[in-house]
């Protein structure tokens, strides 16, 4: 399916209203289902869905979907269904959380927060600034999404062995995160060999996406939350927020 459209659209120019086309990052409603059950309902781009399935099971906790099967249908009403045969159950609905990123430390619920996550217990592999940065240079000219609409997240993984690869947008931040995990997965990739590299800021959602998914490091063009702090140093894992060419805020196991 189409990752944009052309929509019409008035755009002040010198003071005079025109009527012109722009594209727009498509949005819509896509159902994960399990054997017809509804697994989650994302609001995100309906590309690469596989592997915005893969990658969400895996980051979610449900299980490990790779070698399933997976079926789309778009709907007339223009949501899509993706679909496998096989059973995975989701969480128990008082175990999702609706996340914003913010509060203190002391009052955040941190303990129940990180409770079901696993601590990095790899070695964590050694990195270079300027390797990494020119990574996110690279990873620009593959956000096509983000050079047609402008409102394309983006996220990629790299390593040192394999350089940046699995780079995946959408109009989500984590479902872009998904489907590179996704992209990974479908390739057998190690991803605890990975750093996760995020175009915008990282709050405690991705943070845990990428502690179910076994990777320790992430890099991210923005900021990154309180409990996304807290949470990487408790796991033993590590977050490079502000990435600019000479410089970055580093928080976690800085080794």
């Amino acid at each position: 399916m189409a990752r944009s459209r052309r929509v019409g659209i008035h755009r002040l120019i010198d003071g005079k209203l025109r009527i012109q086309e722009d594209a727009l990052a498509v949005e819509c409603l896509i159902e994960l289902t399990s054997q017809s059950k509804p697994i989650s309902r994302l609001l995100g781009t309906p590309t690469n869905l596989r592997e915005l399935f893969v990658g969400h099971a895996y980051s979610e906790g449900y299980g490990d979907i790779r070698h399933s099967e997976v079926k789309v249908h778009t709907h007339s009403s223009g949501s899509v269904q993706a679909q496998i045969g096989e059973e995975i159950l989701p969480r128990p609905s008082n175990e999702r959380i609706i996340t914003s990123s913010c509060g203190a430390c002391e009052a955040d619920g941190l303990e129940e927060l990180i409770d079901s996550l696993e601590p990095f217990t790899e070695q964590h592999p050694q990195y270079d600034h300027h390797l990494i940065f020119s990574a996110f240079l690279d990873m620009k000219k593959h956000q096509d999404g983000f050079r047609e609409t402008g409102g394309m997240h983006a996220a990629a993984l790299w390593s040192e062995s394999i350089g940046l690869h699995c780079v995946a947008e959408d109009i989500g931040r984590h479902n872009a995160v998904d489907k590179a995990i996704g992209f990974a997965l479908i390739q057998n990739t190690n991803l605890s060999h990975q750093f996760l590299l995020l175009s915008g800021r990282c709050g405690w959602d991705l943070v845990a996406k990428a502690s179910r998914s076994g990777i320790g490091t992430i890099f991210c063009i923005g900021a990154c939350s309180t409990l996304a702090a807290d949470t990487a140093r408790h796991l033993g894992m590590r977050i490079f927020s502000f990435m600019k060419t000479e410089s970055s805020v580093g928080i976690g196991v800085l080794q």
